[in-house]
Parts: structure tokens; C-alpha cells; sequence
């Protein structure tokens, strides 16, 4: 079966939402090929941090 990426990039950008804190601020622990694909899509910044400005 094929992974579809972008219900995976849907489903972590969904989880990063809900994890919002600080105004901007999200913890990430997930695969970092799916935050390098938010980040060239442009819906987060600083994939590399320890948390992430998102939306």
C-alpha cells in the first residue's frame, strides 16, 4: 500500500495545531521528513528547533 504524504502532512500539521502554545509555538516529535515538507510548503518555520512557529 502507498503512503499518501500529504494526508500524513494534513494529519502532523493538525497534531502540531493542537499542540500550540505560547501564540506560535508547537512541540514537535515527529518525522522529520514530514516537517521539511511543512516548512518548503510553507506552514511552519524553523523545522530544526526544538519547537516550532507554525501557521
Amino acid at each position: 500500500m502507498e503512503m499518501d504524504e500529504e494526508k500524513i502532512d494534513d494529519a502532523v500539521l493538525a497534531l502540531l495545531w493542537l499542540t500550540l502554545h505560547d501564540g506560535d509555538r508547537a512541540w514537535k516529535g515527529f518525522d522529520w521528513d514530514v516537517m521539511d515538507r511543512l516548512y518548503k510548503k510553507g506552514l511552519i518555520a524553523n523545522p530544526a528547533g526544538k519547537a516550532s512557529r507554525s501557521f
